[in-house]
């Protein structure tokens, strides 16, 4: 007797050839039926024999394609209907989305299979996609997920594309994004002078030419233009630092495949894992100091790398046959290109070739970041590949969490979902702030919501918070207890009071001051207790500060060890006369800002081990300093605690020591391993102080990879410690922090 059932799939569903599998899988069951992209996730119905339908059942785990995250399974049965075949369909009902966007998902083997071999249809067609991989995120107009509702909608299929997309045999049956050389979206070179040279493989081979000259390219990639030069030519590397107005920060490396990450980059298993990974990311590892220019990364024992995400990356790193400078394509502080003509214009005293295509980008979004912590990938910057990411939680209401000022990330949830979105960047151009805006909107749009609350950080004077409709419908919260709710969210520990610490660079404290080393007692319903901190110290010249840490540095020698500390030997760059001003402000420090931060304390430590007197970025002495640390040395400072309320870091006899090392000749390298010692164990000790509670750790600090392993080793056995992951523990979580905040005060509101 013939049955019929129908199930609903949650979860990554969408965008990952998991319509096409179970397809096949039903056929191979002799079933007939439906699978069908719905708002609300994948409804399949199966109908044929009970013994067939309950073996094909069981095996839909097991059958999904990589990458799939099926969250659940829902069944019912259904009146049967005498169906003669299974077939794709869709479902054009309008309502609340429920089922997540699908991510963009780098080049799978098949196709670079597909574009090298001379007797493919697809041969070197660079934007070859299949059902497992291609873009998705970046060019869906609307939900469910068909072609007709992405960008491609305007590329229509040709006969043999057809034959290929209606074949259930074939691995390119119902691929959304899929085209050929015939059909599909085309590239083209432009010169500097605006003149197209090439299209095809010859603009490809142009590419090549330019790179190999010392030139840079603007590569039209995935989410957005990139910025390439060959990474061994230090003058190339120099020349894009120059014209981006990227002085200092590191640039990441592109590479044609494995073998040739690993010539440059001692890489783990894990992080092998991550960079083959259908995410794509940029994987942060540890450079071997060959092959490279040292301007890539100057001074960073670390070194970002990561492989093709297309065929048209493949073909060029090919042609190429080395590593590549591939960084985002802007100038420093604004957003993304991703548009023809604005890249040309905006690039347009950066690069001197551009390599585009015509295949619409309806939202830009750059490159992800990951860095292996612990044996696991943290992620550093959400975005290409990972982003938007599901959150795991619901809310009743429709809330827009607006995350700060750096690294800005906004999360929402329409009630159906929560999802912390891509990666926007800092808020300092007026480009990068109408970015925030144009996807405020977008967001609207995509996910079919109207917000009826915001959310966004304590700080009145950050672009997000002014952004916010204040009132009743705007919930602030303070930023520490963003980061440590954001780890709470994401090892789903919200029903439980937690130890949270919060270090970073700064964050306005609910007293006024500027916080940056919080130990913070979180119940469920977000009341706070804050337990520890770093002793205060002043922020002398403010801003000034964080761009001169040699300022933190005197600050902090003079309170540890005289007024009258003679530092102009370390930092013989600067300016006596400032030395005496800025020594002079300490002596009135009550009228500065007084701040706990723990990224300035970092700041001071690579001030007086390295002489570090400026810094490019933000983080920029701790990474430094991190680099250099001897794993062998022995040794820590004092860092005692106070008996006060709240309990206070004492950093003093740490900077005295430090201070004695550095004019006892001790390396470099072993004071910073002895300084990443001391503050791990302060933070360790503390935490044992409340033993019984799971401790969180989140904040930029944790993205010091020997900060936060010496703090797992020196835990094990003792304490519950949950670092960072999928979430990043930088600027960039806060919004999804924000959002699990305000949720349950709206909530309580609601019920009061």
């Amino acid at each position: 007797m013939m049955t019929a059932t129908e199930l609903l799939l949650t979860g990554q569903v969408q965008g990952r050839g998991v319509r096409p599998a179970l397809a096949r899988l039903a056929t191979e069951h002799g079933l007939a039926g439906e699978v069908r992209n719905t708002l609300q996730g994948l409804s399949v119905i199966l109908e044929g024999f009970p013994e067939a339908i309950e073996r094909c059942v069981q095996q839909i785990p097991g059958q999904l394609p990589v990458g799939t995250q099926l969250t659940d399974m829902q069944r019912r049965d259904v009146v049967a209907t005498n169906r003669s075949e299974f077939v794709i369909g869709r479902d054009d009902r309008i309502g609340p989305l429920d089922t997540p966007i699908p991510v963009d998902i780098g080049v799978c083997s098949n196709c670079l299979t597909d574009v090298v071999h001379s007797d493919n249809r697809r041969f070197q067609y660079p934007l070859t996609t299949c059902a497992a991989c291609g873009p998705r995120w970046s060019l869906i107009r609307s939900m469910p997920y068909e072609r007709d509702q992405t960008t491609l909608a305007e590329f229509p299929l040709c006969e043999d594309c057809q034959l290929e997309y209606r074949n259930p045999a074939d691995r390119r049956f119902h691929a959304q994004t899929m085209g050929c050389p015939q059909c599909g979206p085309q590239i083209w070179g432009v010169s500097q002078h605006g003149n197209s040279v090439a299209a095809g493989a010859q603009a490809i081979e142009a590419a090549v030419a330019v790179i190999r000259a010392g030139q840079i390219v603007a590569l039209r990639g995935v989410g957005g233009y990139q910025l390439l030069c060959d990474a061994a030519k230090s003058a190339a590397v120099t020349r894009l630092r120059i014209r981006k107005g990227r002085l200092s920060k590191p640039l990441a490396l592109l590479v044609e495949s494995l073998p040739q990450a690993r010539q440059l980059a001692d890489l783990s298993p894990d992080e092998c894992g991550a960079l083959t990974a259908t995410a794509n990311p940029i994987v942060l590892c540890r450079s071997r100091g060959t092959g490279v220019a040292p301007e890539v990364h100057p001074g960073l024992s670390d070194v970002g790398v990561m492989l093709p995400s297309s065929p048209l990356h493949a073909l060029l790193s090919h042609q190429f046959g080395g590593p590549l400078v591939c960084t985002s394509g802007n100038r420093e502080g604004d957003p993304l290109e991703f548009e023809v003509t604005n890249a040309e214009q905006r690039l347009q005293r950066i690069a001197d070739f551009w390599l585009h295509h015509d295949r619409p980008i309806v939202r830009p979004i750059d490159d992800s970041v990951v860095r292996v912590i612990g044996g696991r990938p943290v992620t550093i910057r959400l975005g290409r590949g990972l982003a938007p990411q599901l959150l795991p939680i619901r809310t009743t209401a429709s809330v827009l969490a607006l995350g700060g000022q750096q690294k800005v990330a906004c999360a929402w949830s329409n009630g159906q979902q929560a999802v912390l979105g891509p990666h926007l960047g800092d808020m300092e151009t007026l480009a990068s702030r109408d970015r925030v805006v144009d996807q405020m909107n977008d967001v609207q749009s995509l996910y079919r919501v109207q917000f009826d609350a915001f959310t966004c950080d304590l700080h009145p004077e950050y672009f997000t918070s002014r952004l916010a409709p204040h009132g009743q419908s705007c919930v602030p919260v303070q930023h520490h207890l963003a980061h440590v709710a954001a780890g709470m969210l994401e090892h789903e520990l919200l029903d439980r009071d937690v130890l949270g610490i919060a270090w970073d660079g700064t964050g306005l404290g609910t007293d006024g001051t500027l916080w940056g080393s919080e130990f913070l007692r979180v119940s469920p319903d977000f009341e706070v207790q804050r337990i520890a901190h770093l002793r205060p110290f002043p922020l002398i010249g403010g801003e000034k500060a964080i761009r001169e840490p040699w300022r933190v540095a005197l600050t902090l020698l003079m309170e540890a060890l005289s007024p009258e500390v003679d530092v102009s030997s370390l930092f013989p760059g600067v300016d006596l006369m400032t030395i005496r001003m800025v020594r002079s402000f300490v002596r009135q420090s009550d009228k500065h800002p007084q701040t706990t931060s723990a990224g300035r304390l970092f700041d001071a430590a690579a001030a007086i081990a390295m002489s570090v007197d400026m810094s490019g970025f933000e983080g920029h002495p701790a990474m430094l300093l991190e680099s250099i640390a001897d794993h062998t040395a022995a040794g820590e400072y004092q860092l005692p605690l106070t008996e006060s309320a709240p309990i206070q870091l004492d950093w003093r006899p740490l900077m005295a020591e430090l201070w004695s090392d550095r004019r006892n000749g001790i390396s470099p390298g072993v004071m910073s391993m002895k300084f990443h010692r001391t503050l791990a164990r302060g933070i360790v000790a503390l935490g044992c102080r409340f033993a019984s509670l799971p401790i969180v750790l989140s904040g930029g600090v944790f993205q010091n990879r020997l900060l936060t392993e010496l703090i797992i080793e020196l835990a094990a056995g003792t304490l519950l410690l949950y670092f960072p992951g999928r979430i990043p523990p930088n600027d960039g979580g806060l919004a999804a922090g924000q959002l699990v905040v305000a949720a349950r005060r709206l909530q309580t509101a609601m019920r009061t």
